[in-house]
């Protein structure tokens, strides 16, 4: 078998067939399109593109009929690839010591800060129209989809503070379900928008 590092290692025989067999052919067209470029750039009838191609043929016929052991070797010749298809993405998030830094009292010392980056913009803005108010933020997160704030005084409230909290909140939550929590962009609409505010490309980021 071609494939550099090949070793007897397999994968979890928990993960479905359709899975398995799915990654394995992912790793096989990747490495036919490795294949196919180093031969374009040699020629392929040279030494090398003869190679090339002999081993471009081997990896077709690896793919007709891919039984379950073949399926477990590819993938573990290539299982830094399919860890990072397995790994769910990680979602960059706003730094609670930043935004102590920029608004150094206007969070609560026990406050929950869990907002992803493309949220930053929305959350500075919320921050920057109550901050001169005697007002405090306890809460700034995503639930159920959209960037939840809870913003409470810092002794008795006052009319024109709670008026204006109130208004941010809805503000914030409302601009929050139309971004993308992970980039900023506009969010797109798709049957994950019930449970989580993504454009197209970061539909699957956690």
């Amino acid at each position: 078998m071609p494939l550099a590092g090949c070793q007897s290692e397999v994968m979890d025989p928990t993960i479905p067939p359709a899975i398995l067999f799915g990654l394995a052919r992912d790793i096989l067209r990747n490495e036919m399109g490795k294949r196919i470029e180093q031969r374009r750039s040699v020629g392929r009838d040279t030494p090398e593109g003869a190679r090339l191609t002999q081993e471009i043929s081997t990896l077709v016929d690896l793919g007709k009929d891919l039984d379950e052991t073949t399926a477990k070797q590819i993938i573990a010749a290539g299982r830094a690839a399919v860890d990072s298809k397995l790994a769910l993405p990680k979602m960059p998030r706003v730094d609670a010591a930043e935004i102590r830094e920029r608004y150094p009292d206007l969070l609560a010392n026990d406050a929950q800060v869990w907002v992803g980056a493309g949220w930053r913009g929305i959350l500075n803005d919320a921050f920057d129209a109550v901050k001169d108010c005697d007002v405090v933020v306890r809460v700034a997160r995503e639930h159920c989809a959209g960037l939840h704030l809870i913003i409470g005084p810092k002794s008795d409230w006052l009319e024109a503070d709670f008026d204006l909290a109130a208004e941010v909140t809805e503000r914030t939550w409302s601009r929050s379900l139309q971004v993308c929590e992970t980039c900023g962009c506009q969010s797109a609409e798709g049957a994950w928008s019930r449970y989580r505010t993504r454009c197209a490309e970061h539909v699957e980021v956690r």
